[in-house]
């Protein structure tokens, strides 16, 4: 099974985390341009931020039970 990572945002105004719509099957994102030099619109407060210091993943739910690894019995 893969884990699928959300790139979520800190807003530093509100403490709230918001997701930016951004997918990935590992952490090799957080080396990337996008992570390191991205910014995004804070739907929260409505400012703009940097991914830097304030982006982490967030592992997606496993959408059906069926999915979980379950030891032989």
């Amino acid at each position: 099974m893969i884990s699928e990572f959300r790139v979520m945002i800190r807003c530093p105004q509100t403490g709230e985390n918001f997701d930016v719509g951004i997918r990935t099957t590992g952490r090799e994102v957080l080396n990337t341009g996008i992570y390191q030099q991205g910014k995004v619109n804070c739907r929260l407060c409505k400012n703009i931020h940097s991914f830097a210091g304030n982006a982490f993943l967030a592992v997606d739910e496993i959408a059906s039970r069926d999915n979980l690894w379950r030891p032989n019995n």
